[in-house]
């Protein structure tokens, strides 16, 4: 808890630093309708795209109660309720939809369905009940979330929230317009459309956005998920937007666009020019003037701004580093009035202290020996993944680091200075509990990929940005190992993560060549799969290898390559020899599995070596001629040659089976009269060593009887006298 704690607390510096920026909706003025829907569109579409599952992390910060920041706030009852508490039970959270993913028909397609814009933390028996009905005014009382009302076909969101609801429904309708693979969402003055891609109701949604306006909690949220997606939601920025679009407003004859500010990055007591194109179309005098604070709702102090033709500047006196500054520019005529949207600046804070450098930091050992200290360090961001990042100082080994920091949401390419304790945390060297961020520059270049082994990976690499090549995928199924999969350049296999923000579909017996950050968690080594470092396919030039030779009966043999084999050389018999005279009969390539193929062969029993030589993979590369060793244990030599005891025979009421048995396997036992009607069926684990088994036969009629012990080895046959 302490270190979510700590997180909550360097929150607000991190958003001041990354909130509204200066000129993020010019081209936006004097629009309305679907002219104005599609130039934001243009602003906020291709958003970084987070996985469905990290939304939980964002909440963290994006809707956190205000009193209490181990705790999210829970959109239609209000309560206060544990961050981490996930489940399908009472007010356990679920995370909720607001646009209804069966409107549209969304499930699992990225963005839109992991889009944390859409998404709030929900009480599950209410999200359950709330399901994916319109929006609309009226209806029953609902038992849990009390200030809100449903009907079989629409649910009305309590008073407190009605606003923040329209105004995300605003968002999808925008953000979703039908491009890249996407579907074309829209809002409509109807209910009950689902599974069309509409939501309704439009009209109660536009007077919703009028009852409740943006508060400060709404606020956050869009700079906290701006912070990690990159976009925002244009109608907390400005709600009228909603209503030149929908609702049928007229456009202000004053228009205030095209903001500029110089310089776009301040210092302390540095003074900073605004300046923005102001037109009124009315052709009347204007005044207008600049309101700037420090506070985002106390933007009290005034400065006129000077016109050049339709270009009006003024100047922010300089102010003390580490604060964020917030103005609006407001134009009046004789009738009208325009207000800008917010923005805001950030003045940088400079470092002063002691750098100690990563390759200090790291130590040339396993363990840092600045572990338990608090410390500063600069490097260039290689990798973000929002609750984490990797920095680097320089090319090769022992200069990358971890940083642990939920929310900061560094841009690749960033120089940056960053003050926090270092500790071994669970075997790797971290850096976390963050008290100091420093930013220096932007759109730095990259170190180059340290080329490593995938077999040969050591504490060097920790944390640095590597590169491997010519690795074939030995193992795809990433769904069933924590989203890891496995390449082999031939020194050994290495997992590959496909993360929150890059997931690749990796094929079997494929070539890649993979650049990412080499993390070490949960005591294994895997590269870190992001934007902008690609998985392409590598380039195969060596041939296939026999990886194992598996005899599965005493007639049948499975051969696995390493990569899926060429058919017509593959199932060539003159390619396999096998020692001691044993005759290949046939060799048959595997119906899905192209990288095994099934020898029969005449019966075996003992060891045996197996030449292959010739195959080709399906790039034409040769295999060179390999020899493999295998064995073959008959029922016989498993049993140690077949010295099983059958006592006493003849029997009365009880037969013992007794033997010793080379290796573990599964027996079946089976006793049949002379007839051949079947009396006994049973199966035993036989284990490694002795076995004793007890049959019960005195219910039997005296008699001939026929005992079979059988395996996948073979099977010895026993006659039984019973009196």
């Amino acid at each position: 808890m302490k270190r979510i704690s700590l997180l909550m607390l360097s929150l607000w510096i991190t958003l001041s630093m990354t909130a509204q920026q200066t000129g993020y909706y010019n081209g936006t003025q004097g629009k309305s309708g679907e002219e104005l829907k599609s130039a934001l569109n243009d602003i906020i579409q291709g958003h970084t795209s987070y996985s469905y599952f990290f939304s939980k992390e964002i909440f963290k910060l994006s809707d956190a109660d205000p009193l209490d920041p181990n705790n999210v706030i829970q959109v239609y009852t209000g309560f206060s309720h544990d961050n981490t508490d996930y489940g399908n039970g009472g007010l356990q959270l679920n995370r909720e939809h607001v646009w209804a993913k069966s409107h549209g028909n969304f499930a699992d397609m990225p963005p839109m369905y992991s889009d944390v814009h859409n998404l709030k933390p929900s009480a599950s028996t209410v999200n359950q009940d709330k399901s994916n009905l319109d929006f609309d005014n009226g209806g029953e009382q609902h038992d849990i979330a009390t200030g809100c009302y449903y009907t079989d076909s629409t649910w009305e969101a309590r008073d407190e929230v009605k606003g923040d609801i329209a105004r995300i429904i605003f968002y999808m309708a925008t953000r979703y317009e039908g491009e890249d693979g996407e579907i074309n969402l829209e809002v409509v003055d109807e209910i009950n459309t689902y599974p069309l891609p509409e939501h309704g109701k439009l009209s109660t949604l536009l007077q919703w956005n009028l009852q409740d306006p943006p508060d400060e909690f709404e606020i956050n949220r869009n700079n906290v998920i701006y912070s990690f997606q990159k976009n925002r939601n244009p109608f907390i920025d400005n709600p009228n937007y909603a209503q030149l679009i929908w609702g049928g407003a007229s456009v202000n004859p004053i228009s205030i666009d095209y903001f500029n500010m110089q310089p776009e990055l301040v210092y302390a007591t540095e003074p900073v020019s605004i300046e923005a194109t102001i037109i009124n179309t009315d052709l009347q005098p204007m005044s207008v003037s600049l309101f700037w604070g420090l506070d985002f709702e106390s933007l009290t102090n005034e400065v006129s701004m000077s016109a050049t033709g339709d270009i009006y500047s003024c100047s922010i006196p300089g102010q003390a580093e580490g604060v964020t500054v917030y103005y609006k520019i407001i134009a009046t005529d004789a009738v009208n009035e325009q207000t800008s949207v917010v923005y805001n600046y950030f003045v940088q804070k400079v470092f002063t202290g002691t750098i100690t450098s990563i390759y200090d930091i790291q130590g040339q050992q396993d363990d840092s020996p600045y572990d338990g200290q608090v410390v500063s360090t600069t490097g260039v961001v290689t990798a973000n993944f929002g609750s984490s990042y990797f920095i680097q100082d320089g090319y090769g080994e022992w200069n990358g680091l971890f940083i642990y920091e939920l929310g900061r949401n560094p841009l690749v390419g960033d120089s940056i200075v960053v003050t926090g304790t270092i500790s071994e945390y669970y075997g790797k060297t971290e850096m976390s509990e963050i008290t100091g961020y420093y930013f220096i520059s932007s759109y730095n270049d990259l170190p180059d990929p340290l080329p490593v082994q995938t077999g040969l990976i050591e504490e060097a690499h920790e944390s640095v940005l590597v590169k491997v090549t010519n690795a074939i995928c030995t193992d795809d199924d990433y769904l069933a190992n924590f989203y890891m999969w496995a390449v082999d350049d031939g020194s050994g296999d290495l997992k590959i993560h496909n993360t929150n923000l890059y997931e690749f579909e990796p094929v079997q017996g494929s070539y890649y060549d993979i650049i990412g950050a080499m993390n070490y968690d949960f005591d294994e080594w895997k590269i870190e799969l992001s934007p902008g470092y690609t998985v392409t396919a590598g380039t195969d030039t060596e041939g296939p290898i026999v990886s194992e030779v598996s005899p599965l009966s005493s007639t049948n043999i499975r051969v696995l390559f390493n990569e899926n084999v060429e058919a017509t050389t593959a199932e060539n018999i003159s390619n396999y020899v096998i020692n001691n005279g044993v005759v290949i009969e046939s060799v048959v390539q595997h119906t899905f599995n192209k990288t095994q193929v099934n020898l029969t062969v005449t019966p075996l029993s003992g060891d045996y070596e197996i030449t292959v030589q010739n195959v080709e993979d399906l790039y034409g590369n040769v295999m060179e001629p390999q020899t493999f060793p295998f064995s073959y244990l008959g029922i016989n030599e498993l049993l140690l040659q077949g010295k099983v005891n059958v006592y006493p025979n003849p029997s009365v009421d009880w037969v013992n089976i007794s033997f010793v048995s080379a290796e573990a396997f599964d027996l079946e036992i089976n006793m049949a009269d002379m007839s051949g009607r079947k009396l006994i069926s049973m199966s035993y684990d036989a284990s490694e060593g002795g076995n004793d088994i007890k049959l019960d036969v005195s219910s039997f009629d005296a008699g001939i009887y026929l005992l079979s012990l059988s395996g996948e080895k073979g099977m010895l046959n026993y006659k039984l006298i019973i009196r």
